[in-house]
């Protein structure tokens, strides 16, 4: 069994890379905020990219995992649209930015979900005999976190689009 020193060597320095973004746009989430909109879509490409590209590098070994992936997903955009509350939130379409309020939740959740699928990876590649059955967590993992920011996505759009257009200016004569 190797130890954590060993696990960490061996880690591809992609991984750090994305930890230590979830890190700074978590610690920047503690304290009110107003991001371009681009800015703010950025995590949740990175986790939708992740759940799906997870995905694809299975499903081919298994199509349980594709239904895995599935029902995950769809949990997942239950959970997120349950909890996602914007209030607070508001939208500058004029700047198109949007103004947060503070919150440890995305500092929580992003960090979370990167133990989860840290965690599992490791796992399967230290035991290998047990890959088949981490697989169907690692992919409910990827499922549910995609899942949660489609969800996160959809809310933020309706509330986005809800928001009133900036005003026209009159031409000048």
């Amino acid at each position: 069994m190797p130890n954590i020193a060993a696990i960490v060597e061996h880690t591809p320095l992609w991984v750090f890379a994305l930890l230590a973004l979830l890190v700074f746009f978590g610690v920047q989430a503690l304290r009110p905020r107003k991001p371009r909109m681009l800015r703010l879509l950025i995590v949740p490409a990175v986790f939708i990219t992740w759940g799906v590209t997870s995905l694809l590098a299975r499903s081919a070994i298994s199509p349980i995992l594709l239904l895995d992936w599935l029902a995950a997903a769809v949990l997942g955009f239950a959970i997120g649209w349950l909890t996602t509350h914007l209030d607070g939130v508001r939208i500058d379409r004029a700047a198109r930015c949007v103004e947060l309020p503070g919150s440890v939740v995305p500092l929580v959740r992003n960090l979370s979900i990167f133990a989860a699928k840290y965690c599992l990876t490791a796992a399967s590649a230290i035991a290998p005999a047990r890959q088949a059955m981490l697989a169907p967590w690692n992919i409910g993992v990827s499922g549910l976190s995609a899942g949660y920011f489609i969800a996160w996505l959809v809310r933020l759009a309706l509330k986005y689009r809800a928001a009133a257009a900036p005003e026209a200016t009159a031409p000048t004569l």
